[in-house]
């Protein structure tokens, strides 16, 4: 229970500080980068310096290896909400309808008459004026003019949280046991919190002289260039911070090189094939762009042809697709056991009875989300289409980030939810408009993050650091106050600063989405044989 109240506690402290303190600075998104990101693990390694200093000082205050990691977990959970993780794309989308519609943009024409208006803050001046303008002096924030929509999208946010939950506590023993991911990702947390339940209380890293020369030759530049800051002339140290380009023979596009001392750690862990296969398939997209560029490779119909980048996300759609599949076949022994213990409940009784609640619980998750979806106007096939591609893509995201410790491991912008499915294969021009407007709605930004997944990341490494078997409630728990603290915190924050700042500081994903869904009503897309063979080719590649 302290750990819970500890970790959320930091996660109120952190967002508070990252999204009102450090706000809309240059690099502040740098926090909320990757899929394990650093509002996590900066915190963590601030409290492993303090518990270190409080089992010296007081040693009946000191937390335990098994706290430290809850609160680690805990920030990890919610660590792609803030900012452009997830919070700034929410709340402008669904600030930006009444107060930004024109003549020109065509919203009022085209899209106000299909949109989920009990999804939104309520429409008037005196909220949503005043949340892009900001308030007049000694004002209150109008809360009451938003709580219907916090709880519209934090109920089906959570619903998504709990889906994801299930589906990695079903699928957990099989990586674990049978395919043997690393969890690199995991691995750090655990050998940086390796002692503090002995009696030095302190991380047994601590004592090795490597991990010092490892720890200065990342820090020391870090601090020469905080002090190269305040001394103008000096130079800075480059190394890690700058990107190297390298050029290739036009047409291919250049290399981006980058040293990530981060990724190198995280991506030690991870078996030679998979990093050699990362490598040649980056490699490999390189020298496809550059083909399609010089032979001018055009798939699409007419008036709607796909660059070489649209043809590459297309591919991979077909590969997310494939692995989302094979995963499943290589399960299928270890699912029918499952679907066993669960039919008879024969085997450890407790196990029997997790495996049942997270069947109930992966069946009532789903169902609710895809009701939702629904009340947003679609259809119900195409909700559960929808949501089928979207956990399909959220679940090989996770999966390949358990295998290789890779945090920048993103789907495609196209891909984020699997949209593109619908929209280039199946067409865009088969959906009624209700249907398109509220398949953007529920596919687009703000619900549920971009291609910075909120939660699912964290969900195999927590599983993995703590046994659901012996501790299922706190294991549970610490997830869901996570994700609703963490939720409820950003969003607090970012009306706290659009009203007090402006909502102007949002503009960045205000109109995209929304711009984007009027384009395709009056620009239908249809799917025609050349995309299905592009995104076959990267199904059976």
């Amino acid at each position: 229970m302290r750990a819970l109240i500890l970790g959320g506690l930091t996660i109120v402290a952190v967002f508070y500080y990252l999204i009102l303190e450090v706000g809309q600075a240059s690099g502040s998104g740098s926090y909320v980068r990757s899929q394990f990101p650093m509002v996590a693990f900066m915190p963590f390694v601030l409290w492993l310096f303090l518990n270190a200093a409080c089992g010296h000082l007081w040693p009946r205050l000191a937390l335990n290896r098994g706290e430290l990691l809850t609160i680690f977990t805990m920030l990890w959970v919610v660590g792609a909400l803030p900012q452009w993780g997830w919070s700034d794309y929410w709340i402008a989308i669904i600030g930006a309808p009444f107060y930004m519609a024109t003549p020109e943009n065509q919203w009022s024409d085209l899209l106000f008459p299909y949109l989920p208006w009990r999804v939104f803050p309520d429409s008037s001046p005196q909220v949503l004026d005043t949340f892009w303008m900001g308030l007049p002096q000694g004002a209150a924030v109008p809360w009451d003019g938003w709580i219907g929509a916090i709880i519209q999208w934090l109920g089906a946010s959570l619903g998504m949280v709990v889906f994801g939950f299930c589906l990695v506590v079903l699928f957990q023993r099989q990586w674990m046991e049978a395919e043997k991911l690393s969890f690199p990702l995991a691995q750090m947390p655990l050998d940086l919190t390796q002692g503090f339940d002995g009696p030095r209380r302190v991380p047994d890293l601590f004592r090795s002289g490597l991990f010092w020369i490892g720890c200065g030759v990342v820090l020391l530049p870090l601090l020469y260039n905080i002090g190269a800051y305040f001394t103008p002339g000096l130079p800075l140290f480059e190394l890690y911070t700058k990107r190297f380009h390298l050029e290739l023979p036009r047409p291919f596009p250049g290399l981006t090189i980058r040293v990530l001392p981060l990724v190198m750690a995280l991506t030690y862990l991870c078996p030679l094939d998979i990093l050699g296969s990362l490598v040649v398939f980056a490699l490999l997209a390189t020298i496809k762009i550059g083909l399609m560029d010089r032979v001018g490779l055009v798939v699409g119909g007419e008036g709607q042809p796909l660059t070489p980048q649209a043809i590459l996300s297309l591919e991979s759609l077909g590969a997310i697709i494939f692995v989302a599949c094979w995963s499943v076949y290589l399960a299928r022994r270890h699912l029918r056991e499952v679907w066993r213990q669960v039919r008879t409940g024969e085997g450890d009784r407790r196990q029997v009875g997790i495996y049942r609640l997270a069947l109930v619980g992966l069946i009532l998750s789903a169902f609710y989300v895809i009701a939702w979806a629904c009340s947003l106007g679609m259809s119900l096939p195409l909700a559960i289409g929808a949501f089928v591609l979207m956990a399909a893509t959220f679940f090989v995201t996770i999966k390949l980030i358990a295998a290789t410790g890779f945090p920048y491991l993103m789907p495609s912008w196209p891909n984020a939810k699997g949209s593109s499915f619908i929209v280039d294969l199946v067409g865009s021009a088969r959906l009624s408009p209700q249907d398109l407007v509220a398949f953007k709605m529920f596919t687009g930004h703000a619900f549920f993050g971009n291609i910075r997944l909120p939660a699912w990341p964290a969900l195999p490494h927590h599983l993995h650091i703590f046994s659901l078997r012996d501790q299922p409630l706190l294991v549970t728990a610490t997830v869901l106050v996570a994700f609703a603290t963490g939720f409820l915190t950003a969003v607090w924050a970012s009306l706290e600063m659009a009203y007090d700042k402006g909502g102007a500081v949002f503009l960045m994903g205000a109109t995209g989405l929304l711009d984007e869904t009027v384009h395709l009503l009056q620009n239908p897309r249809v799917g025609d044989p050349g995309k299905w063979g592009v995104w076959g080719w990267g199904l059976f590649q």
